[in-house]
């Protein structure tokens, strides 16, 4: 929709503002600011929680672009590593992972709870997760799958302010995004607006996880209910999708079956919509549900109830050194 927001060139480079890279900042900064405030909550000093939104960052970057690169783009990769220090091509899923890999070695290198760290944490990656959708919205990534627009859509974005358009109509999806040029492989098609999906399923679901927190059974509950809800959101969501990520599995299917999955027929490098498959995103989906599963009857029968929680006095927020 709005891939760049100025360009300009130095030492005959052009240097871009993007507003993926701006959304991206956004997403971190709304997580750890999400995770900040909480921590006020659970006795934890907020000013413990700055290597840890370090580690945060840096181990979601790495992780981000290594699943990405492993996932979407391993020849390209290969012949070229430095691509592996560029601001574009982010895998989600491995953003998650490396973020919280690093995040539990500081916590447990720093002596945080890891449980109640976890439970503060679920909801500000949730949310970060959210953001960040809206960043490839801009940009044209992560699209949906070409979808049918009807006879008579209507434009809901006045021409010229963005490259593309939001189309209404009365035929199922009923709101389709349509992009002029970004780094998406489909122009000019209306698509389903899968980051807009996305998005607004996820920020739903930080709230529902900050409303679930004062009622928890048990440390690390928050936690393992996001491992639980949020693969489905995405399993969805893909179902739509038409970004070339990579399959783990494919098979033929019918043109009638196809036309029910459009995304799940038009997510590899073809796009005739013969073969079907569960993406990459998908597999990892069902192995987080499948570990948030297994935390939530661990933690519930070995670890019930919740540990006492000591607030932060002011006074203690006043003695920084």
């Amino acid at each position: 929709m709005l891939p760049t927001l100025y360009e300009v060139e130095i030492n005959g480079q052009p240097i871009g503002v993007h507003p993926y890279g701006i959304f991206i900042l956004l997403a971190f900064c709304s997580a750890f600011i999400l995770a900040h405030l909480r921590a006020l909550r659970v006795g934890i000093h907020p000013d413990r929680l700055l290597p840890v939104y370090v580690s945060a960052a840096v181990g979601g970057m790495i992780g981000g672009k290594l699943l990405y690169a492993i996932a979407v783009q391993p020849a390209e990769t290969l012949a070229d590593p430095m691509s592996l220090l560029g601001f574009s091509g982010f895998a989600v899923y491995g953003g998650v992972i490396g973020g919280t890999l690093t995040v539990a070695a500081t916590a447990l290198f720093l002596g945080i709870p890891p449980l109640k760290l976890a439970d503060i944490a679920a909801p500000a990656v949730i949310v970060g997760m959210g953001v960040g959708r809206i960043g490839c919205f801009f940009a044209g990534c992560c699209h949906g799958a070409v979808a049918n627009i009807g006879e008579a859509p209507r434009g809901l974005i006045p021409e010229g302010i963005l490259h593309g358009q939001l189309w209404l109509s009365d035929v199922f999806p009923f709101l389709t995004q349509e992009f002029n040029d970004g780094v998406g492989r489909l122009h000019d098609l209306p698509l389903y607006p899968t980051q807009i999906y996305d998005a607004t399923l996820l920020l739903g679901l930080t709230a529902l996880l900050l409303g679930l927190y004062p009622y928890r059974k048990f440390d690390g509950q928050i936690a393992a209910t996001a491992l639980i809800l949020q693969p489905p959101i995405r399993i969805l969501v893909e179902a739509f999708r038409a970004d070339e990520r990579g399959y783990v599995m494919q098979w033929e299917v019918s043109e009638s079956m196809a036309r029910r999955f459009p995304g799940m027929v038009q997510a590899g490098a073809d796009l005739s919509g013969g073969t079907m498959g569960i993406t990459t995103s998908q597999t990892l989906g069902l192995a987080a549900m499948g570990l948030g599963v297994v935390l939530f009857v661990v933690l519930a029968r070995f670890f019930p109830g919740v540990a006492p929680e000591v607030p932060i006095v002011q006074d203690e927020l006043d003695d920084i050194d």
